[in-house]
């Protein structure tokens, strides 16, 4: 088994002693069991020179993009340039614990899914963890369409997903999305549109740090994002129009919802009723305050 996790850098320096030492306990890990690890950071700032640090084998490797080109770009870069049996896009600023990959590698060799999901410890602004899916019901809907369509992503990153790089779609390869914020809900949504199959570990191995200006938090740039991939998305012969349709319901009323004072957020209920109502069971049955703004 061989595992290729795939990170945009863009002006990292200061994660990057965490994220080397998170990459080399990994690799020890895979290599006590045979397996390979091979990292491609892609250097998404070029006006800073980013250097592979000295590593053990040498399986980090360095690929500086000519100008500054994006979150989504610098993934597909370094898929391009990826070797592994499976994929994971680790952002710069997270971890994961110090077996991770063997475990998800091992879990998701023994089934016929496209990829595995992981749980997630989420770090709060003072310091303490809260786990993502809390309930059997949340990892259930971890990999819904519907839930994707009506509520919204429910995979905080992609790193807490081990990916066989052979089901990662060609129109996500090809057609970018140029706002960073959403590329990620929009390789699930092709994923799930195209049929493949998911299997969820109820363990939390991925650890999302909090920085205080985490891209995943800023609503108003991932809704820019989605608005970007949704015109993307009239061109994929595969994702229904209806789809396409309902997600923009979805992102448009929640935008609403949050900037309302009282009366606003009720107008903006009303019309939206339906959407309102299922998000108000998502909640319920997950048990996360998380759900109703995702």
């Amino acid at each position: 088994m061989k595992i290729s996790v795939i990170t945009p850098f863009y002006e990292g320096d200061k994660y990057m002693s965490d994220y080397v030492a998170c990459m080399e306990s990994n690799q020890k890990a895979l290599a006590s069991k045979g397996h390979q690890l091979e990292v491609i950071l892609v250097n998404d700032s070029p006006w800073k020179t980013l250097e592979a640090p000295d590593n053990q084998g040498q399986f980090i490797k360095v690929f500086t993009n000519e100008e500054n080109k994006g979150i989504h770009y610098s993934r597909v870069l370094g898929l391009n340039h990826a070797t592994g049996d499976y994929v994971m896009f680790l952002d710069q600023d997270d971890l994961l614990n110090q077996d991770s990959l063997l475990k998800l590698g091992d879990f998701l060799s023994g089934k016929s899914a496209d990829l595995v999901i992981g749980n997630a410890n989420l770090q709060q602004k003072d310091g303490s963890y809260l786990l993502w899916y809390r309930t059997k019901e949340h990892l259930e809907l971890a990999w819904d369409l519907p839930t994707y369509l009506k509520v919204g992503i429910q995979i905080i990153s992609p790193g807490q997903c081990l990916i066989k790089r052979n089901a990662i779609p060609d129109f996500w390869k090809e057609h970018l999305v140029r706002v960073n914020g959403a590329d990620d809900y929009y390789l699930w949504l092709l994923m799930m549109a195209s049929g493949a199959e998911a299997c969820t570990y109820a363990e939390a191995e991925y650890i999302h740090k909090y920085t205080g200006d985490n891209l995943s938090a800023d609503t108003t740039a991932t809704d820019a994002s989605v608005y970007d991939f949704l015109d993307l998305l009239h061109d994929c012969d595969y994702f229904k129009q209806e789809y396409v349709y309902t997600l923009h319901e979805m992102i448009t009323y929640k935008a609403q919802f949050r900037a309302g004072g009282l009366m606003g957020k009720i107008t903006s209920s009303l019309a939206n009723l339906d959407l309102f109502v299922t998000n108000l069971k998502f909640k319920k049955r997950t048990k996360t305050g998380y759900g109703f703004n995702r």
